[in-house]
């Protein structure tokens, strides 16, 4: 937790975490709700299993993972490579970067012949570091780089189509 509380705000640290907040938060309430019900110590018993099941297997089975890259040095000779780079900075407990994490895998199968692709995750050092050298707070944070290695985009979703085909050479084969 300490990337996510070192610059001290709250929001960053349930952006940074949410999906374990949200998770243990709908596991809390349904014990509540059960409680309250009267529901049968066996019930309740199998429904918090099940319940953390369900987060525990979403989560492996949704977060974006380890990062592609080992150090920023790495990051900077791919900018510095001559090909256009998409970098997506990611936690593994951030419930947007695990809902996006399909198109992301989509979005990757499409430009990864044409493109650096480069996927850090914030809560590595070198990833706390780009992260202050990016200036950015909250993830998922998506940022393209032409073949010169200057930003030309940055959002909190993903690029539209047409600027990552504008950064390729020759006709748009944007689809």
């Amino acid at each position: 937790m300490l990337c996510a509380m070192e610059d001290g705000t709250m929001e960053n640290l349930f952006n940074q975490y949410s999906y374990v907040i949200i998770s243990l938060s709908v596991l809390v309430a349904s014990l509540i709700l059960l409680r309250r019900y009267n529901a049968d110590r066996r019930v309740m018993a199998s429904a918090m299993v099940l319940l953390l099941v369900l987060v525990v297997a979403g989560n492996f089975l949704l977060r974006p993972g380890k990062s592609d890259i080992d150090s920023v040095d790495a990051a900077q000779m791919a900018l510095q490579n001559g090909r256009p780079t998409f970098i997506e900075f990611f936690s593994n407990y951030c419930a947007s970067c695990l809902a996006l994490r399909p198109a992301v895998d989509l979005l990757v199968s499409e430009i990864e012949e044409d493109y650096n692709i480069l996927r850090i995750d914030i809560h590595t050092e070198f990833g706390r570091e780009l992260r202050q050298n990016f200036e950015f707070d909250f993830t998922p944070e998506f940022v393209l780089f032409d073949r010169s290695g200057q930003e030309v985009w940055r959002s909190h979703s993903l690029p539209p189509r047409d600027k990552i085909f504008a950064l390729l050479p020759g006709p748009n084969t944007a689809s």
